[in-house]
């Protein structure tokens, strides 16, 4: 019985006393070594309220909230508006954007923030704020007087 007992302890307990060489070398692998957290780990980072960190494998990026309208813009809504794709008013097409100039900005910005029609929610960007959503049509709209 005694032997039963030690051996379930081992087998409860064996797992957690050998570190994960699996997860170790991918780390290492990647180049990750030191900058992968779990959740409630410190890592020996300050945290700063609105920012963050982006890896791209290659380097480190630090990304605050409140993107600007053309980094918005690259990043959800020019898939469609580029190509014009799914009735999507092209950037800079007066002639396209004609109708849409009478609901305003907050209309507009409401349309591009919940979705409208074809156009999903946040234009792909999920992780955009409202503001940044609005700087992002703004972008556009101030594209039209470019041209």
């Amino acid at each position: 019985m005694k032997q039963i007992i030690i051996l379930t302890a081992l087998i409860l307990f064996a797992p957690n006393l050998i570190s994960d060489p699996y997860e170790d070398e991918v780390r290492k692998r990647l180049g990750l070594e030191g900058l992968i957290c779990k959740q409630d780990e410190s890592c020996g980072v300050k945290s700063t309220p609105g920012v963050g960190v982006k890896s791209n494998k290659t380097e480190l990026v630090a990304v605050s909230e409140g993107r600007d309208g053309k980094t918005v813009y690259d990043l959800g809504c020019a898939a469609c508006h580029n190509a014009g794709l799914a009735g999507a008013p092209l950037l800079g097409d007066q002639a396209q954007w004609a109708s849409r100039l009478d609901k305003g900005l907050q209309t507009l910005t409401d349309n591009a923030y919940n979705g409208y029609n074809a156009m999903p929610a946040k234009g792909l960007c999920m992780d955009c704020t409202r503001e940044e959503i609005e700087q992002s049509v703004q972008y556009m709209l101030d594209a039209l007087t470019a041209n």
